[in-house]
């Protein structure tokens, strides 16, 4: 047995040091290991979920202690009870290969009937405010990795606020850009990141990093979310909850993860 936990001091003097969790790709790589055991000395979620990824990357089961269950979509118990199995990859493939499907072909059709849109859209924007027409934003997805999402321009330049807050309080939206965002019609660029395969048509909608550690606050299992890949909409949008709601937000989110069929995409 190796552990691959940095610093300074040495935790259990009989096992072996590999280095720091900055080491940790490399480790699982060179030593072919087949199960991580995650035993943090305290409970750092952005240490924790980084592991994960890693794992999850190399497929290398994970291991936790009981402490992280409340992280975790699905885990199994183990001899040791101050362990758990955690289920990386909470669908079956054939979940995911139908999923993938469906997911190439709405967005491959569904951007051939809008190009005539994104082109009066695109003028549209460029008549009514200045600054790009489009912009992006990173989000996050799963097991916290990061990625661009892309969609019309709806706000003054440079005008954001990672403050959750209903469209009719604020006064940076543009006379088109609230046209957009009534119709939904600014996620328009958002299909192509789905045919790319960064995004799916349904799952739990991808936050702006900004946001997550607002959202932590209100609500701290948020990152159950981070367990599959994130959608244009999903049950808290069909509900129309917003995310000045994060509690009820996540509740639908982790609904959706739990009991997905195809029926549900």
């Amino acid at each position: 047995m190796a552990i691959a936990d940095g610093g300074t001091e040495q935790p259990l003097p009989e096992v072996n040091q590999l280095g720091g969790l900055s080491r940790l790709n490399e480790i699982l790589i060179q030593y072919d290991i087949d199960t991580v055991f995650l035993a943090f000395s305290t409970s750092d979620r952005a240490e924790f979920f980084g592991a994960l990824n890693a794992c999850y990357e190399h497929g290398v089961t994970a291991m936790a202690h009981h402490q992280h269950v409340d992280c975790v979509i699905t885990a199994s118990t183990t001899e040791n009870k101050n362990f758990v199995k955690i289920d990386l990859n909470p669908w079956d493939w054939q979940d995911h290969v139908c999923k993938r499907i469906f997911d190439i072909f709405f967005a491959t059709v569904s951007l051939l009937f809008f190009t005539p849109f994104i082109l009066i859209i695109g003028i549209a924007i460029a008549i009514d405010s200045s600054g790009s027409i489009f912009y992006s934003q990173k989000r996050t997805t799963i097991l916290g990795e990061t990625f661009p999402v892309y969609k019309f321009q709806t706000m003054l330049p440079d005008s954001e606020s990672a403050t959750p807050e209903e469209d009719e309080e604020i006064d940076r939206i543009t006379r088109i850009g609230r046209v957009l965002r009534k119709t939904h019609l600014d996620e328009i660029p958002q299909l192509w990141t789905i045919l790319t395969g960064e995004m799916s048509v349904v799952g739990p909608q991808a936050v702006w990093i900004d946001k997550e550690p607002l959202l932590e606050v209100e609500t701290d299992i948020w990152r159950k979310r981070w367990f599959v890949k994130p959608g244009l909409t999903g049950l808290a949008q069909i509900y129309d909850v917003k995310s000045t709601d994060p509690v009820t937000k996540l509740r639908y989110d982790l609904e959706y993860i739990q009991r997905h069929r195809f029926g549900l995409i």
